[in-house]
């Protein structure tokens, strides 16, 4: 599909007196239209918002297929020091492999002693049988059709690739193992919010990420609305519980300097 400057990495306007900074991490084929309006929302109540373009994404599938997880991470802990340097602790949110990507970071000893708060939308951490063959149907098969979409508001579509590469699908099997793997050293409160009727990930991921983790979780339902809950029915809630949450944890650039 055609991608829209909605598809492009984004990042409010300055504050002078700014509630924290908040990283959001897009999905898997995706871009960051889908954490859009989550940025603008939190954004419009004080928070410095940095939603980056994951490598390999927004471009074509084949460009993703040449890509690995290692570098859909390095951009994501790049964009969190840069934002640390500036705040100090900062809250981290993401949905789908976004939220596998800011659990990832909540794990990196570089990074998650400064990582007040984590929001997890319908993040993956759960293997799909088809993501272990997916290295080697790779080379029979490169690609196969969209994965993205899974929205029950009449009318929204997602602005993100219609065609799955397989080799891509490996890289994220490697990174969800990896994540799970270290779920045990997350000490940020998490906010972890879960759509029941997800066609994309497990719902169970959600389980696995509140049993697993070592700090304090805080569970939210989206029931009614699909994988893409930021675009769906339940967004406007979705927001304002990550914005109690985060207020609630996560001290503001002035307080920090103090």
């Amino acid at each position: 599909m055609a991608f829209s400057e909605l598809s492009q990495p984004w990042r409010s306007a300055p504050h002078s007196n700014p509630a924290g900074g908040l990283l959001l991490c897009h999905g898997f084929t995706g871009t960051p239209h889908a954490v859009r309006p989550w940025a603008e929302d939190h954004a419009a109540h004080g928070w410095d918002v940095r939603a980056p373009l994951l490598p390999g994404h927004g471009s074509t599938w084949q460009e993703m297929s040449a890509s690995t997880w290692q570098d859909w991470y390095r951009s994501v802990r790049e964009s969190a020091l840069e934002l640390q340097r500036e705040h100090g602790t900062i809250a981290v949110g993401g949905i789908s492999m976004g939220g596998t990507l800011a659990a990832a970071l909540a794990e990196d000893p570089a990074v998650a002693p400064r990582i007040g708060a984590l929001v997890l939308v319908n993040a993956a951490m759960v293997d799909s049988p088809v993501w272990a063959v997916a290295p080697a149907l790779s080379r029979l098969v490169p690609s196969i059709g969209a994965i993205a979409g899974d929205i029950r508001r009449e009318g929204v579509i997602e602005e993100a690739y219609d065609r799955t590469p397989l080799h891509a699908v490996g890289e994220l099997r490697a990174l969800v193992r990896r994540t799970r793997a270290g779920l045990g050293r997350i000490t940020a409160p998490a906010l972890v919010a879960v759509s029941p009727q997800d066609r994309t990930v497990p719902p169970r991921s959600s389980d696995v990420i509140a049993s697993r983790t070592a700090g304090p979780v805080e569970r939210m339902t989206l029931g009614a609305s699909g994988h893409l809950a930021t675009l769906d029915h339940d967004a406007e809630d979705l927001f304002a519980r990550s914005r109690a949450h985060l207020g609630r944890w996560v001290p503001t650039s002035t307080e920090e300097g103090r």
